[in-house]
């Protein structure tokens, strides 16, 4: 569900600009820009299990 939320914040972004709705629709995109933020934060900081 988790990985699921940046997709639906920016559909709803999409949902709000395409109805004229500024303020909402950039307040959405910068939603999902702060998801992808912490989600690469986790990402590059966690530690990669390779075998080799």
């Amino acid at each position: 569900m988790i990985m699921m939320l940046p997709f639906f914040t920016a559909m709803l972004a999409i949902f709000f600009g395409m109805r004229g709705q500024r303020a909402v629709a950039i307040t959405a995109w910068v939603v999902t820009f702060v998801i992808y933020l912490g989600w690469l934060k986790y990402h590059i900081t966690d530690q990669l299990n390779i075998s080799l």
